[in-house]
């Protein structure tokens, strides 16, 4: 599979291949831009949460249960996109289009679960704490960028179906595949701060 993309890439002229380089190196260059903010979260949580105001004793974590259930549908959506871009660039618009609906539909899963435990968090006894204050910014966070993303690659999956993209015009699935993976691999930093350091 890789190298028939390789071949459909073999296509484009010099400028067009120097231009999805280009692109290519400026996702790049953003996604470690932004992965630094939310690494600035990370060491927030890990430096409070040695302070004695951080989870007194008795209040209660939030489960991780519902968290590994978003997580699984996070990853499976990742998954379904990436399968999604193969389809697009092996010009096969309506496997695009099935793979990338169940990805966004698992998507706005993981962003109802999120949004459920960010307001579940008031009704625990962690409620008011700094535990509490920073799980909300940190999930929050992640969810407004998971929303802003998914928004982009519902546009993309509307411009598939007017059909802009195929073999030779598939930057915007693409971008739209890295930019879920970032949502993907900042989840999962996320996930084992939140739920799993300083148990």
């Amino acid at each position: 599979m890789q190298r028939d993309l390789e071949l459909l890439e073999d296509e484009l002229t010099r400028e067009e291949l120097q231009d999805l380089r280009n692109k290519r190196t400026g996702m790049f260059i953003f996604q470690v831009s932004w992965i630094m903010a939310f690494l600035c979260l990370v060491m927030v949580n890990w430096q409070l949460s040695f302070s004695r105001e951080w989870l007194p004793e008795g209040a209660e974590r939030m489960s991780v249960l519902p968290a590994t259930f978003a997580t699984a549908t996070l990853l499976l959506s990742a998954f379904l996109a990436r399968r999604g871009l193969q389809a697009i660039r092996a010009d096969d618009r309506s496997s695009f289009l099935r793979e990338w609906a169940v990805a966004l539909g698992l998507g706005s899963l993981f962003v109802m679960v999120m949004l459920y435990e960010w307001i579940a968090i008031n009704n625990t006894s962690a409620a008011g704490t700094q535990y509490a204050q920073v799980f909300r910014l940190m999930t929050g966070f992640h969810m407004v960028h998971a929303v802003a993303i998914g928004g982009y690659m519902f546009s993309v999956w509307q411009g598939a179906r007017a059909g802009h993209y195929g073999p030779l015009n598939f930057w915007a699935v693409e971008a739209g595949l890295k930019l879920w993976y970032f949502v993907f691999i900042a989840w999962m930093i996320f996930y084992g701060v939140i739920y799993f350091v300083a148990w």
